[in-house]
């Protein structure tokens, strides 16, 4: 595995890209337009994580600025293998009732500044914390989306082809509705990584 396949695979929990490099499913506004971002106490420090059956561990730094934003550094460690790598992201924290979110937007890949479509848009993560020392991250779904769009669940958009790019168009205050309740349990029904704080 090259370093940017590594980088990517290193990544997913965030960027959902995996080696075919498929765009997240994004939304037109971020979610939690409705309630007051605010940095998550319990985020801040390292969490390490495997991905799926990768044997590399990930490492997830959490770093929270005054602005109400956190920062996440992504690195993938570096083996006899491949050479690993790293990226940076910029999250804003949200809750909705008792559903906790993240809005990412990729800032740095590798050292350079980030372009295409990680760059441009936000998209969401779940997670949710089990104890003190346990994160749990989920994204999207996109076969769930494409079925809840489908169904009249949400407003989105489908691109087309097999991999056309899924994009969530609910006005702030329905998407929110629908984030923070049971209805949006089927997009987030496979967990992507378990993450371990570094003590």
């Amino acid at each position: 595995m090259n370093r940017r396949a590594a980088l990517q695979f290193a990544i997913l929990a965030f960027a959902a890209i995996g080696l075919a490099a498929c765009p997240p499913v994004t939304t037109k506004t971020p979610v939690g337009t409705t309630v007051t971002a605010a940095n998550d106490p319990g985020l801040p420090g390292v969490w390490r994580g495997r991905i799926g059956t990768y044997k590399n561990s990930s490492f997830f730094t959490f770093l929270p600025a005054k602005d109400g934003t956190t920062t996440a550094i992504v690195v993938m460690a570096t083996t006899s293998d491949d050479e690993g790598g790293w990226g940076a992201f910029s999250l804003d924290t949200v809750a909705l009732g008792s559903r906790h979110y993240f809005n990412v937007r990729e800032t740095i890949d590798q050292g350079n500044p980030a372009t295409g479509s990680m760059a441009d848009n936000s998209f969401p993560v779940l997670y949710h914390f089990t104890g003190h020392d346990e994160l749990t991250l989920s994204m999207i779904d996109e076969d769930a989306a494409k079925a809840a769009i489908k169904a009249g669940k949400i407003a989105g958009t489908v691109g087309s082809g097999q991999f056309g790019d899924v994009v969530l168009t609910a006005p702030p205050g329905e998407l929110d509705r629908y984030m923070a309740s049971a209805a949006s349990n089927p997009l987030f029904a496979k967990p992507l990584i378990v993450l371990h704080r570094v003590k």
